[in-house]
């Protein structure tokens, strides 16, 4: 578990809010929240800060946060509560490069005028442009002349763009411990002995940006992902214009950085607004045979547009894989035979083919991971499957192109979160085959 406290921004009013945790990273780390549940009072700001990876007892796990305007608890700039001159609502404002002097203001480019009412201690936003005025007759009468001379009305357009969604509300329901491995051999470059993680973002708007880091989260170190230093690197502007990713190769982290835990960690502006993404922790291994045993990976080469997620890799030669706790194999073989039947009864062969199915199980997996494969993994236009299993009855899958058969049905189980995957694959080649055309 990740230990946090809240830190109070003043004292004299709330106290700090200790021993805390969270499942993971949280992405508000540093920054200043208030808590967005129950009665909401955003005048109650805190400092989430990080304390480290099971240095504590956790009494509870973080509510929901809510970001503020501010990035420090004491913030150099001025914040006043405003209330509008026609509608009454009340609204805080903070004014970074210098405090209104007068009575009323109304930001420049707006046509609503606010009256002072008082100090605030957290800003719903941030005005940098204003015009001041004695009182609202004043504000109200002089905007009409500035905005609007002949009355008329403009027709403005917005682009509307989406924030990645807040981490699930974590309800303190048990489920097991889940260590998502991946493994290098700085030995040998072999696909089957080496993972690769991708991870990718679709700008929706031309100003949006995007910063690829991997973090070392034992000692929270950051590694700028914008080279083909630990892997591949695509920035905006290839064949997908608005497409820029990056695949983690592990082996040249390995050699360059060693074992240990790591995040991918995406750096987003969007619109605006700054949002930092992790990816699920990642625990580097070297390859060998025990560190790879009872486990199952499962490549996949993504092409074409997922309409889900409004995104287009067609060309992009992204691709992405995933290890679990699992099995592939049981090959089932099914025969077919096209036969001639002569005048004199006699049967002859005409073609003889070979069809193989494999099962594929994933054990004890848990949500975060399973999302990633049905919603994504499996809709590759190409798909790979390795296993590692001692106990196989064959030593020959080894990144073996296979295509999507059937879902055999998933288990759910009543005491944790965690379930089995059980799907059905084919080879991708069927030319098993035999003619005596």
């Amino acid at each position: 578990m990740e230990n946090y406290k809240l830190q109070s921004c003043d004292l004299t009013r709330y106290p700090d809010i200790l021993f805390v945790c969270w499942t993971h990273t949280h992405p508000f780390a540093g920054d200043v929240v208030y808590i967005n549940s129950g009665l909401v009072d955003q005048s109650k700001t805190y400092l989430l800060v990080y304390l480290g990876t099971d240095v504590e007892v956790c009494s509870n796990y973080l509510p929901s946060l809510a970001i503020t305007t501010e990035n420090t608890c004491s913030p150099s700039y001025g914040i006043f509560d405003y209330k509008n001159c026609e509608t009454n609502v009340i609204r805080s404002f903070g004014f970074p490069l210098g405090d209104p002097v007068n009575n009323v203001m109304r930001k420049n480019g707006d046509c609503d005028c606010w009256e002072f009412v008082g100090e605030q201690s957290a800003a719903m936003e941030l005005v940098t442009a204003y015009s001041e005025y004695d009182d609202c007759s004043e504000c109200l009468s002089t905007r009409a002349s500035e905005l609007c001379p002949h009355g008329e009305r403009s027709v403005g357009f917005c682009v509307r763009v989406s924030l990645p969604p807040s981490p699930p509300p974590d309800r303190g329901f048990s489920r097991c411990c889940y260590t998502n491995v991946v493994l290098a051999d700085l030995s040998d470059s072999d696909p089957y002995k080496n993972d690769f993680s991708g991870a990718f973002f679709k700008r929706e708007t031309p100003s949006s940006t995007c910063v690829f880091k991997l973090v070392d989260t034992a000692t929270a170190t950051e590694y700028f992902l914008n080279s083909n230093t630990y892997g591949t690197y695509q920035d905006f502007g290839g064949i997908q214009d608005d497409l820029t990713f990056y695949v983690v190769e592990w082996a040249k982290v390995l050699n360059l950085l060693g074992v240990g835990t790591y995040q991918i960690k995406k750096e987003l502006d969007i619109a605006g607004v700054s949002v930092d993404v992790y990816s699920n922790t990642f625990v580097l291994k070297p390859f060998s045979i025990d560190n790879a045993e009872k486990t199952v990976r499962l490549d996949s080469n993504m092409n074409g547009k997922l309409v889900k997620i409004d995104t287009d890799f067609s060309g992009s030669g992204y691709t992405t894989s995933v290890r679990l706790r699992g099995f592939f194999g049981r090959a089932e073989r099914s025969f077919t035979q096209d036969n001639l039947s002569r005048r004199d009864y006699n049967i002859q062969q005409n073609t003889m083919s070979s069809k193989t199915e494999y099962q594929f199980q994933g054990l004890q997996i848990p949500e975060c991971i399973t999302s990633e494969i049905w919603d994504f993994v499996l809709f590759g236009d190409e798909l790979f499957i390795s296993d590692y299993n001692k106990n196989n009855h064959s030593y020959k899958y080894e990144v073996l192109p296979v295509v999507l058969s059937d879902n055999s049905g998933t288990e759910f189980f009543v005491s944790d979160r965690a379930v089995n995957l059980n799907l059905v694959f084919t080879d991708r080649f069927e030319n098993n085959r035999k003619t005596n055309c």
